[in-house]
């Protein structure tokens, strides 16, 4: 037997269509007062902080990238009203704010449609449509919305809650601290349609012995008459729906020199708002919108010595 060599492309990420929207969908919700809130990417640098792992450099000062995500003031836009039913839930009717005489230009004034008293009762949980507002950070014109879940010990006090919340504002420091752990779910940066050799990083073939240096070698056996998932083919990379886990908050500040790097960030983009400092890496291109989920995992604050603002252009 002759060299194999190793399986192209991870299977941990198939199939690889492109996302079904820009604002990822939750399908389930930890148990949380408020489990997250959404933001936009802005940029990165790279930080020194004291090393609290159980790594060898444990207690060394450390370089470690970061990620800057401005969070713009969210806006409870809605409740929902759902009933459990024996396949899933069933939304009995949605309860819309009003916005005021400032926000009318940006949110439709909507009615509560078919939602009364009765069906409110029939309730076996409710949920929230938050709203961002990029605008007030000079962002964008246009909200994104999204959905979240609501903590409370029974379906009324859920509803007592969110009633209260509806068309207000929700504070960053409700529902995230320095040290937390956050999951963070986006679109990766769209590239288009690709060969096997960019997609998943397939050899290229000799240039004397085929005629296409670039294409892909066997597709498999003459039986079955059919091509297996796992052979590398072209097709759609990037633009896909990416969740990663337990990103640790390193900072939660509105002074935007504390991470502005000299000349700007690279898209232009200045900071305007609160933001927060994530340690390493997220899915996806600069200003697009992330949803930051809370985790599981204890809180773990660190001692950060400094950000760089050395230019990154």
């Amino acid at each position: 037997m002759g060299k194999h060599s190793p399986v192209r492309g991870s299977r941990a990420y198939w199939h690889r269509s492109r996302a079904a929207r820009l604002v990822p969908r939750m399908r389930s919700f930890k148990d949380f007062p408020i489990p997250g809130l959404g933001g936009y990417k802005v940029g990165m640098t790279h930080a020194i902080i004291v090393d609290d792992s159980e790594a060898p450099t444990k207690g060394q000062e450390v370089i470690r990238s970061i990620t800057i995500i401005e969070i713009p003031p969210i806006l409870v836009h809605s409740i929902v009203y759902l009933k459990k039913e024996q396949f899933g839930s069933r939304v009995l009717g949605e309860e819309v704010f009003k916005p005021s005489k400032e926000l009318s230009k940006y949110f439709e004034v909507k009615e509560a449609k078919g939602l009364s008293d009765e069906l409110k009762k029939q309730a076996t949980d409710v949920r929230l449509h938050l709203a961002t507002m990029p605008w007030k950070t000079g962002l964008k014109k246009t909200y994104d919305l999204f959905e979240i879940s609501l903590g409370g010990a029974n379906v009324q006090e859920k509803i007592e809650k969110a009633k209260n919340m509806l068309g207000k504002e929700i504070p960053l420091t409700d529902v995230f601290n320095e040290g937390d752990y956050i999951d963070v779910v986006g679109v990766t940066k769209g590239k288009g349609w690709q060969g096997v050799d960019k997609r998943f990083a397939v050899a290229l073939n000799p240039h004397k012995a085929t005629k296409a240096r670039r294409h892909g070698g066997s597709l498999g056996g003459e039986t079955q008459a059919k091509v297996e998932y796992t052979v590398p083919r072209a097709g759609q990379m990037g633009f896909h729906r990416r969740t990663e886990r337990n990103k640790r908050i390193l900072l939660i500040s509105k002074e935007a020199e504390k991470v502005t790097p000299k000349g700007g960030f690279v898209n232009g983009k200045s900071l305007k708002g609160e933001y927060i400092a994530v340690e390493g890496s997220i899915s996806g291109p600069t200003l697009r919108f992330v949803r930051l989920n809370k985790s599981n995992k204890a809180s773990r604050k660190t001692e950060l010595k400094m950000i760089s603002t050395d230019a990154t252009n």
